[in-house]
């Protein structure tokens, strides 16, 4: 009778059934990264010398970025605000002005304001808007998104573009569509009556495009209720020499594209209506103003003092 193949049993199988369990893999050998290398291991460069290379290196790039800020202080003192005379930015009424620029006003403003970090500035303002609230010279409606619709009762937009305008109710429909408490009204400032009180007014960049920015706020203290104040952002005449040489050259063609006068003084104005400032700050070469005031005669009690960036 034939015999049969006898079935293959595999070394492991009998090492099962004998209770000798299978061994477990051998580990894997850790390979040292370049990473996990120590210092100086494969590049030969010691800790101290790379240390000294560093030094070397902050040295360098420190001197050649003074030179490049003596270089553009000199190249802009002496060759762009020399040049050319300087023409006077007359007021004249740019409620046209701004309905041209309306649809494209963001577009162009916040590169600018992007690279200045202005967005800090305008939240800084914002905030400080609480009760029944004014903002004149809204524009676009910059200042919405910044707030703190919780802290106000009311709040009144108005400015002379109705393009604008209606781009603010835009966004602020977006941004508290359950907020009910919200007038938005083309008019011009001087035209506001006098029967509504608020307990804040602001206005954010709007002071240089008025024809006559005194007798503006001198309106807006009547708008104050009693304790009242009025917040500013705005920009005007710098604490450089310079960088005032720069903008009374530009002022003339700048007001006639974006209508305003930037190289006002605003704590001039600010006085000379009669306001009584209770916070300055001023920013970027000193030409940012943030000022809070207050009607002469009013009891306030002061506020905390804060800053986000001091350019």
């Amino acid at each position: 009778m034939p015999q049969l193949p006898k079935p293959k049993i595999r070394a492991a199988t009998v090492r099962s059934a004998l209770g000798n369990p299978t061994p477990p893999p051998p580990p894997r050998m850790k390979v040292q990264t370049s990473r996990s290398a120590p210092k100086g291991s494969d590049t030969g460069i010691s800790p101290a010398e790379m240390k000294e290379r560093r030094r070397k290196f902050l040295i360098t790039a420190g001197g050649l970025y003074g030179t490049f800020l003596v270089g553009a202080y000199y190249w802009i003192s002496h060759v762009v605000a020399q040049g050319g005379p300087y023409e006077e930015a007359k007021p004249r009424d740019t409620t046209q002005t701004y309905e041209e620029l309306a649809k494209q006003y963001d577009r162009i403003i916040g590169r600018d304001e992007l690279f200045m970090g202005l967005s800090f500035w305008r939240k800084d303002v914002a905030k400080q808007a609480t009760g029944d609230v004014l903002e004149v010279s809204c524009g676009t409606g910059r200042n919405v998104s910044y707030l703190n619709i919780p802290a106000v009762k009311s709040i009144t937009f108005v400015d002379a573009s109705k393009q604008m305008v209606e781009q603010t109710k835009e966004k602020f429909k977006d941004h508290y569509p359950k907020y009910q408490h919200a007038q938005f009204l083309t008019k011009k400032v001087e035209d506001l009556p006098l029967d509504i009180k608020y307990d804040t007014v602001f206005e954010t960049f709007g002071l240089c495009s008025h024809e006559d920015p005194v007798y503006v706020l001198m309106h807006l203290q009547d708008l104050l209720k009693p304790g009242g104040k009025i917040v500013l952002l705005e920009h005007g005449r710098g604490t450089w020499d310079f960088v005032n040489r720069i903008l009374n050259k530009s002022a003339a063609s700048r007001a006639e594209v974006f209508g305003c006068r930037w190289n006002l003084d605003i704590g001039d104005i600010v006085r000379k209506s009669g306001l009584v400032i209770d916070k300055e700050s001023r920013s970027h070469f000193g030409t940012t103003w943030t000022i809070i005031a207050h009607r002469a005669g009013d009891v306030i009690s002061p506020e905390p003092k804060k800053r986000f960036f001091i350019w």
